[in-house]
């Protein structure tokens, strides 16, 4: 069937056009990207960037056509870049409605669309590789099967995929993207600095912040602020990098400049009328739980939930509460996360068992702390670790309580070791300060006491008065 712009009404083609020329580079390569836009020659390209300049011409399109399903589906799409997750499920769903009014082609694009995004990814990628069969020239399942296959830490998987969608669209900026994140998953650093430097020349603020992250894990501190003003150029780019010094500062332990990055991400989300504050806010409840401040994290939990209900939020919040010892609520956020998402991949095999492991190694009435039960449900999330750095943080607790420290240093080293892949947070030094505290129990003092240092120097400019840096030190004063 035809796809090219040929068959559009006026209207359509108009308003298609304007953000044909708009979306000139791409997104964030850790959100699933299945956004195609028409080109004048009729094929489909996966180049976007300036997502809040094209909404205005994806909204008039369905306002002038009710029924326009790809409309609906790049709506979705760029909706889902930009981490607005009830906007996207709400266009995501309609477009898939919708999908007997498109051709073939765009059905491919809506149908693996909406199951990647929804998280169904088993049937995301079955779909993205029917459409990869059927139009092998077009780069975007070739994108967004490597998008995935990253998503679920298979780098060795999404490598190949991503350096064939760079062949076929070389100027298509979320395949560099891709490329990048596939070649730090499998440790090659300097080929993904090679990547990124490369596609430098297609002007885009998020490979800069990907630099920036590169330059933060590799120590590189007087490179990063270069980086990030260029990465901050645009107002949404501006939200990015807020949010990324926020980490930074978390990683630290300076909690309240995190506290003031996290408000400022905050208010640049409401300039830009977007969704996103109560993702922010989670973000600090996890924070609050890891450095001992319980009712802090409780209070930003209660926030959050207020307002938000999406799978990230209440996995976040699931966490939380069960780190201070809000057993009840995590576990309602569980039975809610199975009811909401039963077919999503990691809502189901990761967020869950995650939550439930936590739990477990609380006493419970008169049953005893259970870690061996933690490690057999965080054992079915192992699949996912490499992108998930909390499974591994969780069962390296796990391990530490039943006594099993050898697999516990394991998991912990890895958490430091993956440092390039997981960016600027707080739980690499807390997993460092873990190291340490198995080190002891193990009765290995040298360690234990290198280790502890180790914590220290990372959190040498740290607010005095966090709870874990002074438990931390209270520890270290008696190795001594």
């Amino acid at each position: 069937m035809n796809t090219s712009l040929n068959h559009l009404s006026a209207g359509r083609r108009q308003l298609l056009t304007k953000a044909v020329t708009i979306i000139v580079k791409a997104v964030r390569p850790e959100k699933i990207i299945l956004f195609g836009i028409y080109n004048s020659a009729g094929g489909i390209s996966d180049d976007m960037g300036d997502e809040m300049g094209a909404l205005p011409y994806y909204q008039r399109a369905v306002e002038l056509d009710p029924m326009f399903a790809m409309a609906y589906a790049r709506l979705g799409a760029v909706y889902n870049n930009m981490q607005q997750t009830e906007l996207s499920e709400t266009n995501r769903q309609k477009a898939f409605e919708l999908r007997d009014r498109a051709s073939e082609r765009e059905k491919l694009y809506i149908t693996s669309h909406y199951y990647a995004d929804s998280g169904q990814l088993d049937k995301g990628i079955t779909a993205l590789e029917l459409y990869q069969q059927t139009y092998p020239r077009d780069a975007i399942p070739f994108i967004n099967l490597a998008n995935v296959y990253n998503g679920l830490g298979q780098f060795d998987k999404a490598l190949p995929m991503a350096k064939h969608a760079v062949e076929l669209a070389p100027d298509g900026l979320s395949a560099y993207e891709n490329l990048a994140v596939a070649y730090v998953g499998l440790n090659r650093i300097d080929e993904a600095l090679a990547t990124l430097n490369t596609a430098l020349q297609l002007k885009s603020g998020d490979i800069n912040l990907m630099i920036a992250s590169l330059e933060w894990a590799q120590g590189k501190d007087s490179e990063i602020e270069k980086s990030l003003q260029t990465a901050a150029s645009t107002p949404d780019g501006e939200v990015r990098v807020l949010n990324f010094r926020a980490g930074i500062a978390a990683s630290r332990g300076q909690v309240r400049l995190a506290r003031d990055f996290a408000r400022k991400t905050q208010e640049a989300l409401d300039r830009l009328h977007l969704q996103g504050r109560a993702d922010v806010e989670v973000q600090l409840a996890g924070l609050e739980a890891l450095i001992g401040n319980p009712k802090e994290a409780i209070s930003r939990v209660n926030e959050a939930t207020r307002t938000s209900r999406t799978l990230n939020v209440l996995w976040n919040a699931g966490v939380a509460m069960a780190a201070v010892g809000q057993d009840q609520k995590a576990l309602s956020f569980v039975t809610e996360l199975q009811r909401a998402r039963p077919n999503d991949t990691i809502a189901q095999n990761v967020a869950v068992p995650m939550i439930q492991a936590i739990v477990s190694m609380h006493p419970s009435g008169s049953a005893k702390p259970a870690p061996e039960k933690a490690i057999d449900l965080l054992n079915t999330s192992a699949l996912y670790m490499r992108s998930s750095p909390g499974v591994l943080y969780a069962r390296g607790l796990a391990y530490k309580h039943a006594g099993r420290y050898e697999e516990a240093v394991q998991d912990f080293q890895k958490i430091l070791d993956w440092k390039p892949l997981h960016g600027a947070d707080s739980m690499g030094p807390a997993a460092q300060l873990e190291l340490g505290r198995v080190y002891q129990k193990q009765g290995d003092t040298a360690k234990a006491r290198i280790a502890y240092q180790n914590f220290l120097a990372m959190w040498k400019d740290a607010d005095p008065d966090v709870p874990l840096l002074l438990q931390a030190k209270a520890e270290y004063a008696k190795l001594q």
